[in-house]
């Protein structure tokens, strides 16, 4: 039986984004004039699904070229939070009712359908469900390797004028060494509480995030263990 990708990456456009850095692409380079096509972009790193360092948040910490790739590809077990409440937190007895085959290593995957309803709006930053500091607190002690989310897990950015120092759950997560993998789509269309995952940033060098291309992949064993070359 042939094993099925399903894509968990958000499109990129030109002229799209938040924080008033939006995605640029030009073409400088045409096949009518120039026979053939060169196109540049410019996005901020944490533009659409992407991957957080810990540098992101956390002074002298990995840059996203400094985690390792074993850490963004393995198995990842679906934790179901549909039935979720628009601005209700994700507590950790949530997680520790519904995470019960979470295993240490893992990469945990939260679904909310929150982005498959709400990506491109306002409402998917203000009005959805949140991790809780019990969640964080849950994930760290569960020994996950990464997170990845369908909503913008940090209540702390809802808040107009927010700092970082007061972003307790990336500070949490992101201190334990682990790594977020943001505003993916289409887990309503996994199908299995335990999918491959394989989460492949740019190699940014001194960057604190990278957009990325997502995948789940249903039918295909993942290792626990990896060696890298």
């Amino acid at each position: 039986m042939a094993a099925t990708i399903i894509d968990l990456s958000a499109p990129i456009r030109s002229g799209e984004g938040r924080l008033g850095m939006p995605a640029h692409f030009t073409t400088p380079f045409t096949v009518k004039e120039h026979g053939w096509q060169g196109s540049t972009f410019s996005l901020f790193c944490h533009h659409g699904t992407h991957v957080d360092a810990p540098n992101h948040f956390l002074r002298d910490r990995a840059a996203i070229h400094e985690v390792p790739l074993h850490s963004l590809i393995g198995s990842g077990a679906v934790v179901d939070l549909s039935d979720h409440d628009a601005n209700a937190a994700i507590k950790g007895d949530v997680l520790e009712e519904r995470g019960r085959e979470v295993r240490s290593g893992d990469i945990l995957i939260l679904r909310t359908g929150w982005s498959d309803k709400y990506w491109g709006t306002d409402t998917f930053w203000s009005s959805g469900p949140f991790l809780a500091p019990g969640g964080a607190d849950w994930i760290v002690e569960r020994g996950v390797k990464a997170v990845v989310y369908d909503f913008s897990e940090e209540a702390q950015t809802r808040i107009p004028g927010w700092h970082g120092k007061d972003c307790v759950i990336h500070h949490r997560i992101l201190g334990s060494d682990i790594y977020n993998i943001e505003y993916v789509q289409n887990l309503g269309k996994i199908r299995q509480s335990r999918v491959a995952i394989m989460a492949l940033p740019l190699n940014l060098v001194g960057l604190d995030g990278s957009p990325t291309r997502v995948i789940a992949v249903e039918g295909m064993d993942m290792p626990r263990e990896f060696s890298i070359r």
